[in-house]
């Protein structure tokens, strides 16, 4: 005989990362002798971000532009939310739209110097640098402030040099998988294709574990890991729905227990955050089986 335990965004913890669920068993307690415990069902939707500032701390890095004989910097924050590599240039495009830090064209185009774009064919990240002129050409505008306006520290002097990325946040380097340091090192008047010298992680978390209080798992560290999944087939905002194909029994340890605790961590143990509190866990306990 089997019974079904269900969790639901009613018996969410409060503790920022909506992820811990615990339910508390009808009366005092309940009494466990020989049981095994499993995950009968999740569902949830999509909400983690890949960019998080209180999760991951990866939000920020920097562009160092050209300006006079020296240079400036841009200082890129991206406000937590989940992009692409796309959305991450069009942040900094942004960036750069502050500071001044770009050109009109003849045609009213703003024209930037620095583009990240996602490189399928060698599983990379593509960062590109461009000479930034050392005179207006001609037609084109400046912009009404800042770096490149005509009251700002101006164009490049002598050479036509190109902007350098900074990465001096580890964890946002991952993302694009830049380590620590500018690119390029040295300053160079010649366009820049470069690609990420390490395989960039979009996402820091690439599967869930569900961490019970009721379980004891002897095959895991910690042991209280009841079942492992992902979000494979989703996009961020669509529904993840698991049901394993087997039950995979764990067991619990004899006792009196007043509730269960359930935690979703990421495939690192750090506390997955998820923005969406609308879920539903269902759990099967039964009797060992002789």
């Amino acid at each position: 005989m089997s019974n079904i335990i269900i969790l639901s965004s009613q018996h969410i913890v409060s503790n920022g990362y909506n992820n811990t669920l615990r339910y508390e068993f009808p009366g005092s307690s309940v009494n466990f002798t020989n049981s095994e415990l499993a995950i009968h069902s999740i569902n949830m939707y999509n909400s983690q971000f890949n960019i998080d500032a209180s999760a991951y701390g990866n939000n920020s890095f920097k562009l160092s532009m050209p300006t006079g004989n020296t240079y400036s910097t841009v200082q890129i924050r991206l406000p937590s939310g989940y992009y692409s590599y796309s959305a991450i240039n069009s942040a900094m495009q942004s960036a750069m739209i502050s500071a001044g830090a770009y050109l009109i064209s003849a045609d009213g185009d703003n024209v930037f110097y620095a583009n990240i774009s996602e490189n399928p064919t060698y599983y990379s990240c593509q960062v590109d640098l461009s000479p930034v002129p050392t005179s207006l050409p001609a037609g084109w505008s400046r912009p009404p402030s800042g770096l490149y306006s005509s009251g700002g520290t101006g164009l490049p002097l002598g050479f036509s040099y190109v902007p350098k990325l900074v990465i001096d946040n580890e964890e946002f380097g991952k993302i694009i998988g830049f380590p620590l340091g500018t690119t390029p090192s040295q300053s160079l008047y010649t366009l820049q294709s470069v690609l990420s010298p390490i395989p960039p992680q979009i996402n820091p978390v690439s599967s869930y574990q569900m961490q019970c209080s009721l379980v004891s798992n002897p095959f895991c560290i910690p042991d209280d890991i009841l079942t492992t999944f992902n979000t494979a087939g989703t996009t961020i905002g669509q529904l993840v729905s698991y049901q394993p194909n087997e039950f995979c029994w764990v067991d619990v340890p004899n006792g009196s227990y007043a509730s269960i605790t359930l935690t979703i961590v990421d495939q690192e143990g750090r506390f997955a955050k998820l923005n969406d509190t609308n879920m539903l866990i269902s759990l099967i306990v039964r009797q060992k089986r002789s």
